[in-house]
């Protein structure tokens, strides 16, 4: 939802959110300022009572819910990123088991880890950065799968390398797994529609006190809008780990390139 977000800049995102949240609420007190005097009377302290009574409910489980989700979606980013980083280094550590294998396997298995690596930084991360699963790894995954299951160790020492080659590919591709289905990690629309919607009624209630200066009122109703924004700017940003500004990078797997093949 709202990926079109993700193309522009944060500092552009975070504006826009501030600008439409503030603009909102001061139009609720515009539009709403006769309405409520005709709804509510005179009696400010009544008005400001019953107002306060249902903005404490709304805005208490209105900035909980913000809390958990933010929460949430920073886990949901973080538990990426560290698969992330598990994923190279278990590439890593395959690649320095198979360098113990002997030629001609040895410069093979090699030549499909570097082929694997420069897969991932070249074509699958801009095609996850655009919300895209990665399809072009399969084959690359599958041909080092079928060299290395082809490789027949004869000595004692090779049968240990060969099954602790096996069990770091294993653990690969679980890793794989996870940063593929991450790309499409996101919360449901139905829960954005609740925050919107959250917010709305939260300034629309704020919309309705009773203060006798205009100007006092929009400065409450601004910062309260401005905060409102600024969560769900948050949660936005770190809602698909691997899009916009605020995303998942591949420093991992470059930092393997330049380190184990020199590239």
């Amino acid at each position: 939802m709202f990926y079109w977000l993700y193309d522009l800049p944060n500092w552009l995102v975070f504006v826009l959110f501030t600008v439409a949240a503030v603009a909102i609420g001061w139009m609720f007190i515009f539009a709403l300022r006769r309405v409520n005097a005709r709804l509510f009377g005179e009696d400010r302290e009544e008005r400001n009572g019953l107002v306060e009574l249902v903005l404490t409910g709304t805005g208490l489980f209105y900035g909980l819910l913000l809390g958990l989700i933010a929460a949430a979606t920073y886990t949901t980013y973080s538990d990426t990123e560290n698969s992330v980083n598990s994923e190279a280094t278990s590439v890593s550590a395959l690649y320095r088991d198979v360098s113990n294998y002997p030629e001609p396997t040895r410069a093979q298995l090699r030549k499909d880890i570097e082929d694997y690596v420069r897969y991932v930084i070249d074509e699958a991360w801009p095609e996850q950065q655009k919300g895209e699963v990665p399809l072009g790894g399969r084959d690359r995954v599958t041909v080092l799968q079928n060299h290395l299951v082809a490789f027949e160790p004869v000595t004692e020492g090779d049968k240990i390398l060969h099954a602790e080659a096996l069990s770091q590919f294993n653990s690969f591709l679980v890793l794989r797994q996870q940063r593929i289905n991450a790309v499409t990690t996101s919360l449901p629309a139905a829960l954005w529609w609740v925050l919107i919607l959250g917010a709305l009624i939260n300034l629309a209630l704020i919309s309705m006190l009773a203060v006798r200066k205009l100007a006092a009122h929009l400065v409450i109703s601004g910062l309260f809008a401005v905060f409102v924004a600024m969560m769900i700017f948050l949660i936005v940003s770190m809602d698909n780990p691997f899009r916009g500004e605020f995303s998942v990078q591949p420093d991992a797997f470059v930092k393997l390139q330049t380190r184990l093949f020199g590239t």
